[in-house]
Order: C-alpha cells, then structure tokens, then sequence
C-alpha cells in the first residue's frame, strides 16, 4: 500500500488552484467500489479453467462455503453452477474494514463442448476451492479412405 504525505495548501498562493485540493489524486487512487459499489454488482467468484488431454476442469474461487452450498446442474450444452449461502450470525464486535468476499448467492453458467461426457461430470470442494472435472468423449478417428482413381 503506497503512503502519501499529507500536504496543506500553501497559504501563498493568491487563488485556489483548480487541481490543487487533491481531489483528482483520490478519485483515481480509491477503488471505484467506492464510488459505483461494483460489489454488488458483481457478487460472483473468480473461475480458472484449464483442459488435459481426458478432461476439461473448471475451478471456482468459493472461500467461506460448504459443500452443501453448491447446486452444479448441467444440460445438453451447458453447465450451471450456483450457491447460496445461509446467513450467517453475527457477532456483535465483529468489523471489517473491508470485506470483498461475500458470496451469499450467485450463479454462473458456462457453455459445454461437444466432445465432452455430461453423464461423468464430477465435483469436489477443498480448501475453499470447487473443482469441476468434466470429462472428454474419445474421438472416433475416421476410418481410412481410400481413393479410387477413375479411368
């Protein structure tokens, strides 16, 4: 976190300055939560998704749920995931100063790929992380064609 040191205007100056107060400073230093509470717009959590040669997997960034949490769903050509979150009690003394992580209910979709095996998709939830593993269909290599020249 950068430290700035607070400075007073200069009492020699004869008009105000229009940039002089610091205000442009702030508003491009504070986040624009702040200003627009982007947080609440957007209220889901970060997904990385990578691909082996067996298998698509999709990770999910879910700090502070339970497995009983998630609801994962998936049709013919996408993959839904969503939670919700019970409220939790809380605790008179308890302040935070910031708080980003706050996943009371979300839900995110994701569309699926045709060589993928909807009826072994498979879940697991550790260390605040859902990992789904979606894995691939074996792809039917054609069979040999042979060109027959005409004459």
């Amino acid at each position: 976190m950068e430290t700035k040191a607070i400075e007073r205007p200069s009492s020699t100056r004869a008009l105000p300055s229009l940039l002089g107060d610091g205000w442009l400073d702030r508003f491009f230093n504070t986040p624009l939560d702040e200003y627009f509470s982007l947080s609440r717009v957007v209220n889901v959590p970060s997904v990385n998704i990578s691909e082996t040669d067996k298998e698509f997997i999709v990770c999910l960034a879910t700090p502070g749920m339970e497995r009983k949490d998630f609801k994962v769903e998936s049709t013919e050509d996408s993959l839904t995931v969503s939670a919700e979150k019970e409220k939790e009690e809380k605790e008179e003394d308890e302040h935070y100063n910031r708080r980003e992580y706050n996943y009371t209910s979300w839900s995110r979709s994701f569309s699926l790929p045709e060589n993928c095996n909807r009826d072994m998709i498979d879940a697991e939830y550790k260390n605040g992380e859902l990992r789904i593993f979606i894995p691939k269909l074996e792809v039917k290599k054609p069979k040999n064609v042979q060109k027959i020249s005409v004459s």
